[in-house]
């Protein structure tokens, strides 16, 4: 019995060892594994672009960054948008950004932030599908540079 007690004291209050997670710890923890996703994705991207030498010379503009609901409406878009049953190429990005937005959006529920619900978006059915590849692939890069330039947003709704 003495021993029990023992390792439970020890194990409770030895610095180092276990102890429970505060919500700043948790909070701390899933921004940083979004962060990682997001730094992830490019180097995906970066990948892809280097494998088909496409040009990211594309002009086009980025939503703003306002908070975790801005943010996770804006990665269920560009999910949708990668989702294009005419390529493989962008399988592994689209997988990215599927867990990115879901990681996002299981952080904004947590974080009590008004979330709508996913959007199913509809194929792209475009005649010019390299050019939609190099759009698509540009619109995702581009977003996810801004993200992480604005990565404090992730603590705001």
């Amino acid at each position: 019995m003495y021993i029990f007690l023992a390792l439970l004291y020890v194990s409770l209050t030895a610095p180092g060892c276990s102890r429970l997670l505060t919500k700043r710890d948790s909070t701390t923890n899933s921004i940083h594994s979004i962060i990682t996703i997001a730094k992830t994705t490019l180097v995906h991207i970066k990948k892809v672009r280097t494998k088909f030498q496409l040009d990211p010379q594309i002009e086009g503009g980025t939503p703003s960054i306002e908070g975790l609901t801005s943010i996770c409406h804006d990665l269920g878009l560009l999910e949708n948008e990668l989702h294009n049953p005419l390529t493989d190429v962008l399988s592994q990005i689209q997988a990215d950004v599927s867990s990115l937005e879901g990681r996002v959006r299981s952080f904004a529920l947590t974080m009590d932030c008004p979330i709508q619900a996913r959007s199913r978006g509809q194929a792209i059915s475009n005649k010019f599908p390299d050019s939609q590849l190099q759009l698509t692939l540009t619109k995702v890069q581009r977003y996810l540079d801004e993200f992480l330039l604005h990565e404090e947003k992730l603590k705001v709704c």
